[in-house]
């Protein structure tokens, strides 16, 4: 019985090693040790006094909290929560064979229209928060649905509309708010929006109670639940197939059927849900310690969006994947603070960032030039041995 268990998981185990999937985690944690790797030859080289206590805060994270390291876990799962639904929007773009780089557009039109509704419709009642909620993941969704469009119906190429969208987007939200709404949601001292209705707050949903003091809310539940849900589309119903057909061969999915421009339009549009809901929850957020639910009036776009592209490329474009690829890209950025105080340039943070994503788009690029070259290798047809001829010996 016990040599029959073994011999299945051994079977699985060595299955699993040959498999797609543990390449890319292979390649993920590659990339991730190299990052980091990069990130302690800079302390030593910076300033090699402090390079022990440096390494240390680098590789505690969010465990650097002064005030305990379960606090420290609660406001890693707090400020993860945007990014991992921005990480959800560039991955599932991904899938249908977009690059869905517009996500940070989605996301200030996501965020602008639930503080419209968070601060502007305070006659909703105990509706305001939900409603504010699908409001800034509609508006998110029509901005990623314009991208889409022109991609299937124009062939614009969608990186060049997706970024102009971005600024479009800041343009646009940083225009109303400056103009004809500042008078009723903008602190003018302070040239960023108020605080929206105790309504329109995302509910802690007793996260308070076992994270205290870290700001954590129902929005990480929203996030783990969103990452199900896209896990199940895209692996579980004919539709999510479809998306993913058109990703892997368009030419093979119209052959069979599959509505090709359709499947672009509501994939961007999809995404663009997914990175609107993100900016909700964050101007939503309850905890006004952390500022994060306030939007400053600058003429910056806005780097939450362009996270999510470090996170789809390091999480594979596996939902569950990004999820941990959240999880770790904001867990280094939490050490940004701690290793300041020690006279080291918060930039080395992002620069192990840049570095994880420079070699994971690099295994992704490879490993898709090595498919594409074993698929397109045809084996050389070889005649039956019986069918040979010996040329004839010449007599000499």
């Amino acid at each position: 019985m016990m040599n029959d268990i073994k011999q299945k998981l051994t079977s699985k185990w060595n299955n699993f090693k040959v498999s797609q999937g543990f390449k890319n985690i292979t390649a993920s944690l590659l990339a991730i040790l190299l990052g980091i790797l990069l990130g302690i030859i800079i302390i030593l080289i910076t300033n090699i006094n402090n390079a022990g206590l440096g390494i240390s805060r680098l590789l505690l994270g969010a465990f650097n909290n002064p005030r305990g390291p379960w606090i420290g876990i609660g406001q890693l799962l707090y400020y993860a929560t945007p990014l991992i639904f921005t990480g959800l929007a560039v991955a599932f773009a991904f899938k249908t064979g977009v690059f869905n780089i517009g996500a940070s557009g989605q996301y200030t039109m996501g965020l602008f229209t639930a503080c419209v509704v968070g601060i502007m419709g305070d006659g909703l009642g105990f509706m305001q928060w939900p409603i504010a909620l699908l409001a800034g993941g509609l508006a998110g969704a029509l901005w990623g649905a314009i991208t889409g469009i022109f991609k299937a119906l124009f062939n614009v190429n969608i990186v060049i509309s997706g970024i102009m969208l971005n600024y479009i987007g800041m343009f646009i939200v940083n225009s109303i708010l400056g103009g004809p709404l500042r008078p009723y949601m903008v602190d003018g001292a302070q040239n960023r929006t108020i605080v929206v209705d105790q309504a329109a707050r995302t509910p802690y949903a007793f996260l308070d109670k076992i994270f205290p003091n870290s700001g954590l809310d129902f929005g990480i539940i929203i996030a783990i639940g969103s990452v199900v849900l896209i896990w199940f589309v895209l692996n579980k119903t004919v539709f999510g197939r479809e998306l993913k057909s058109v990703g892997m061969n368009r030419d093979a999915a119209k052959y069979a059927g599959v509505n090709e421009k359709r499947a672009i339009i509501l994939s961007m549009a999809i995404a663009g849900f997914l990175a609107g809901i993100g900016g909700a929850l964050f101007i939503l957020a309850p905890s006004t310690r952390n500022l994060g639910n306030q939007y400053s009036l600058e003429n910056v776009v806005l780097g939450a969006g362009f996270d999510g592209i470090p996170i789809a490329l390091l999480g594979n474009s596996h939902p569950v994947g990004v999820f941990f690829a959240a999880l770790f890209i904001q867990y280094i950025k939490l050490a940004g603070d701690p290793m300041q105080s020690l006279g080291y340039a918060s930039e080395i943070v992002n620069l192990i960032i840049a570095v994880i994503l420079y070699f994971s788009a690099f295994a992704l690029i490879v490993g898709q030039y090595i498919a594409k070259l074993k698929k397109n290798k045809k084996p050389k047809d070889k005649l039956p041995s019986d069918l040979v001829t010996k040329p004839q010996e010449v007599n000499q």
